[in-house]
């Protein structure tokens, strides 16, 4: 064997280690919010009657939760999370929705496993 290959061996072993552990750390990367409806930020000039949320892997239905919280604090009743197959967690809002400022708390989890939360942020303005 060449002794100049030979002197290169450990180099490539920690490239190829390195790339080996970037592509295997994405494949098992932390779930992420990629879109919703409502978007983030917006405003509804009517009150909603869903709530769904789209992530960059599937989520883990029995793992997942979905809450709507409206202004002061109140609880809006929202009920059957399920999937529609696209990556989505969705759920039916059927609590009075005044005007104000809204919070969509969601949990879930992807394919890693770990347990993800975070909060998506509407407002409700009538008569836009």
């Amino acid at each position: 064997m060449n002794p100049r290959a030979h002197a290169h061996r450990p180099l490539l072993v920690l490239v190829v280690t390195l790339a080996l552990g970037l592509l295997g750390g994405a494949a098992f990367a932390h779930i992420q919010v990629t879109r919703s409806e409502p978007a983030d930020g917006s405003t509804v000039d009517r009150p909603i009657r869903s709530i769904r949320i789209f992530f960059d892997q599937v989520p883990d239905l029995e793992r997942s939760t979905l809450e709507l919280v409206g202004p002061e604090g109140a609880a809006v009743e929202v009920t059957g999370v399920h999937t529609m197959g696209e990556q989505d967690l969705m759920a039916t809002v059927s609590g009075r929705m005044p005007d104000g400022d809204y919070t969509i708390r969601w949990k879930t989890a992807g394919q890693d496993g770990h347990a993800r939360e975070g909060e998506i942020h509407f407002t409700l303005q009538r008569g836009q």
